[in-house]
Parts: C-alpha cells; structure tokens; sequence
C-alpha cells in the first residue's frame, strides 16, 4: 500500500530530524552503554564523519593557503611599489651628482664674470637655414631683462636676449646670421665680428673682418672683446677653418662654437648695463 505523498514528506522529515538526535546520543553514551542501535548508527556515521571531518580539514587548509598567498602578494605588491620609489630616488640622486660639475662651473661663470647675473631654464627653441633662437624661462627677481642683453652658458657664449614677454624670453644664438658679436684672437690679437652662418650646417659660425695680416691658424681660441656689453675674455669657440684670399684686406676664419646648443638646458642672463659691465672689467 502506498502512502500519500504528504504522509510521505512528514515521514522523510520525521527520519531527517531523528537522524541528528540519534547520532548525537549515540556519541555522548558511554562505549559500555551502547546497545545495537547506537553501535548500527556509529558505524553507518563514521565513514560519514570522517569524509566531513577530511572535507573541513582540506578547506580550512586551502582557506588558510590562500590567506598566506593574499599576504604574500600584497607584501610583494608593498616590496615592488618600494623598489620602483627606490628607482625613481637613485635616479634623481643620480641625475643631481651629474649637475654638480655644471653647477660647480654656473658658479665659477658668476664669480668671473664680476656682473649682475640672472638664471633660466631652456625650455625650447627654434633652428632653420636662416634663423636660430632658443625660448627661456627667467627665474625672475628683481632684476630686468632687457633684449641685447648677452646671454652666457658655463662653456662659453650662447648670444643675446632677443625680446622678452613675462617670464620668458627669447635668445638669438650666436651661430644666428643675425647675431655678430665682437671678439679677439688671444694668441695673436687679432679682432673680428663673430656671425652665424646661414644653411643646413646650423650651429657654425665664422668671423668677418679680420686682417689678412693676423696670422691666424686652426685650434685658435676665440674669446669676447669685452665690446658690446660681453665681459672680456670669455670662450667663445676655436677656429676651425682659415680662407686667405689672394687680395683684399681680410680673411675669412670658420668658428666651432665652444657652447654645444643641442644640449643647453640652464644660461645665465647678464643683466648689468654694458657700461657697468665694462667698468667691472677693468
């Protein structure tokens, strides 16, 4: 005879809820306290307990596994995020130990040049066959800037300031073929007017006016005159190149600027009037 499907479910729910309580007295009697039934569900329930107890064990396992492996990788996450600030410190220290020589000289050019100095910062410039101009940042002061002013870099001469506009100003080049600046041969005196030489070659220079007489040569140094609001005596470049021509009263002399513009990346602005700088020089 078949039960009804509700006598059914009371049935089966009856069983689900008796099993627990059975289980439970039988593992709290005393072992000499058992009788058949206790020992039937124990031994029913023990592979059962055992699978549970195995399937708890290798979760709590797995769980406690992965809770090292997060800690692991948020230490490395912590260790990588150090390690990158750690690159990023060494290669600022580096980068400033390898301007030291740069500042050491920016000093040296202050002290030289017996002037009121203003820096800036090259943030730009502008080259072609016909023009050479490069965009500074002023670190302003008190101090005014004035186009004609000559601009200087530690290695030498790098031109003039053309105009300004606020913090910034615009710098003619010496190898520009606008610019002429006046200078002097050391070695045998002779004088001349430094320009820039137009076409592709961009940052050579040449001097004009220069005597056929002064015998000048290759590997000469060329220094300002002190003329023209320079101050005296600072490296402009060495010739590189000598035309004589067959009459006439000059000779032409190709200059390699002492001042690699490619690379500039600080100047140094000589804000003094030409007279005073002139009257420091004496």
């Amino acid at each position: 005879m078949t039960l009804p499907r509700r006598a059914r479910e009371f049935v089966i729910v009856a069983i689900l809820l008796a099993l627990p309580v059975l289980f439970l007295r039988a593992n709290l009697k005393s072992p000499s306290n058992l009788n058949a039934l206790d020992r039937t569900i124990l031994r029913v329930s023990a592979p059962v307990q055992s699978g549970i107890a195995s399937l708890a064990h290798g979760v709590g396992g797995a769980w406690t596994r992965y809770v090292a492996l997060w800690h692991v990788s948020d230490e490395n996450g912590k260790l990588r995020d150090e390690n990158a600030r750690l690159k990023t410190e060494v290669e600022r220290l580096t980068h400033e130990a390898a301007r030291v020589p740069e500042l050491e000289a920016f000093a040296k050019l202050r002290k030289d040049v017996k002037a009121e100095t203003l820096s800036a910062r090259v943030i730009g410039g502008e080259t072609s066959s016909f023009f050479r101009v490069f965009r500074v940042k002023l670190d302003r002061g008190d101090l005014e800037v004035r186009p004609g002013m000559p601009v200087l870099a530690s290695s030498g001469v790098v031109g003039r300031v053309e105009r300004v506009f606020g913090p910034y100003c615009d710098v003619i080049l010496a190898s520009d073929p606008k610019s002429a600046i006046d200078i002097v041969v050391p070695r045998t005196g002779g004088r001349g007017v430094l320009k820039g030489i137009p076409g592709s070659n961009r940052y050579r220079t040449r001097i004009d006016y220069l005597l056929r007489k002064d015998e000048i040569a290759e590997n000469d140094v060329v220094v300002t005159s002190g003329i023209g609001g320079f101050p005296r005596n600072l490296t402009v470049g060495r010739v590189v190149k000598v035309a004589k021509q067959d009459f006439g009263l000059y000779q032409e002399a190709e200059v390699e600027p002492a001042v690699e513009f490619g690379k500039l990346s600080e100047v140094l602005i000589v804000v003094a009037p030409p007279q005073e700088t002139e009257k420091a020089e004496r």
